[in-house]
């Protein structure tokens, strides 16, 4: 960067220890110390900020992705409609329906098992033994 060799650094510490003093060449050091710090944390956030501003920049020039037709409207209608018929019915009446032929029809089973069916009925009443 500054293409400075290690004798002409050698050089401005002697110069600077001369100019400056040996009392007050820790505090300089130490301020000079901060301000790099202060400036690497500069360049370090307004390349963050670069970098967010690039995605920001990306998500909005890319398509969006809501007005793209599904892959549902890119089938044929031949094979929109067996979908259609396999799936189960997202129409809520119609779940309404078939839950309630649902609730009958176990009702109708539970219905059957708990009344006694006729070829069980009381044994001994048939039985030989008790004519």
């Amino acid at each position: 960067m500054f293409d400075l060799s290690w004798s002409e650094l050698l050089f401005l510490a002697v110069l600077a220890l001369v100019v400056i003093g040996p009392q007050d060449l820790p505090r300089l050091a130490r301020i000079l110390g901060q301000l790099w710090g202060k400036l690497q944390r500069i360049y370090r956030d307004s390349l963050m900020g670069i970098r967010t501003l690039e995605n920001e920049i990306n998500l909005a020039s890319q398509p969006d992705q809501r007005q793209q037709p599904s892959y549902y409207d890119l089938l044929p209608e031949h094979v929109r409609q067996v979908m259609e018929q396999a799936e189960p019915s997202r129409d809520a009446t119609h779940n309404q329906q078939v839950q309630a032929m649902y609730q009958q029809a176990m009702e109708d089973v539970q219905r059957q098992h708990s009344a006694p069916s006729p070829t069980t009925a009381s044994p001994t009443a048939n039985s030989p033994a008790n004519t």
